[in-house]
């Protein structure tokens, strides 16, 4: 040992590792600071005036002038309500269509065995789909049908655009699950819909609760499709911050204080379900 006892040894590897483990540490938060920097920056803007936005500074004198005008806007509460609408049903029904497909995907009898790879397959390619791809067929379609500047048909095109997340999230979760606990369900009688309802999706809720809030998120930050399939009475919050970009010039403080008002739900949302929203990702990835 070069004359070292064994508790200098011990003491001496003790020291090395909390070394690492300080500096892992402060590698983990400076890059955590530096990620969050735009966002606490944004925050601040918020309470300046636009004045004081113009000029970069951290070091400032607060006012709730800029909050106040942006929350008092009756405007901004109608496009509120819009994204609201278009979030929660967007969801609810992006799951229930979502779930019986990947739910027939696993466990269906189709004629050809092959048939499910495909359709899954299938699913998995449209997410790809970039949406300025279909935005002039959709915007004909919408015109002929009269569905442009309708919330229904933003709903339309929100469901039609997440239900292959669903599909994706929940398959590889409904795939993990043991098929002997269906097949003993059905020998005790339970009907598919039973199967599912009471077996596959208490089983997977949490794929199912991280598949929902993912497409809670997409929906709320989703500024394309609704800033070209809808006017100003059913624009979506996104849409409405556009509007600080004028001719005369940008507004920054009410964009910053319009974004931190925007973010809060889908941060606050996350930092609830965290743990599951984890959990559901990397068992998914594991899993498919």
């Amino acid at each position: 040992m070069g004359g070292k006892s064994i508790a200098d040894v011990q003491r001496t590897i003790r020291v090395r590792n909390f070394i690492k483990k300080l500096l892992l540490a402060l590698v983990i938060y400076a890059i955590a600071i530096l990620y969050f920097f735009p966002i606490l920056y944004m925050f601040l803007s918020g309470f300046k005036t636009e004045q004081q936005a113009v000029m970069p500074a951290i070091f400032f004198k607060p006012t709730l002038a800029t909050y106040r005008k942006v929350l008092s806007d009756p405007t901004m509460h109608q496009y509120l309500r819009n994204s609201l609408f278009q979030v929660f049903f967007g969801t609810v029904i992006s799951l229930v269509l979502g779930i019986p497909a990947a739910f027939a995907l696993v466990f269906g009898h189709l004629k050809k065995k092959e048939s499910s790879g495909k359709y899954y397959l299938w699913f998995i390619t449209t997410i790809l789909l970039p949406p300025v791809a279909v935005l002039i067929p959709l915007f004909t379609w919408y015109q002929r049908f009269r569905l442009i500047n309708t919330p229904y048909g933003l709903l339309a095109a929100y469901v039609g655009f997440h239900i292959p997340i669903v599909v994706w999230m929940v398959h590889s979760f409904f795939s993990d699950l043991p098929k002997e606990i269906f097949e003993a369900a059905e020998i005790d009688g339970c009907t598919k819909f039973q199967r599912m309802t009471r077996i596959a999706i208490p089983l997977a809720r949490t794929g199912i609760l991280s598949a929902a809030l993912l497409v809670a998120v997409f929906i709320w930050n989703e500024f394309f499709l609704g800033f070209n399939l809808t006017g100003n009475p059913t624009a979506t919050l996104p849409v409405y911050m556009s509007r600080f970009r004028e001719q005369q010039g940008q507004f920054v403080a009410q964009l910053c204080a319009s974004s931190t008002i925007s973010v809060l739900p889908a941060v606050i949302l996350g930092w609830m379900t965290q743990k599951a929203l984890v959990k559901g990702l990397v068992a998914g990835a594991v899993k498919g």
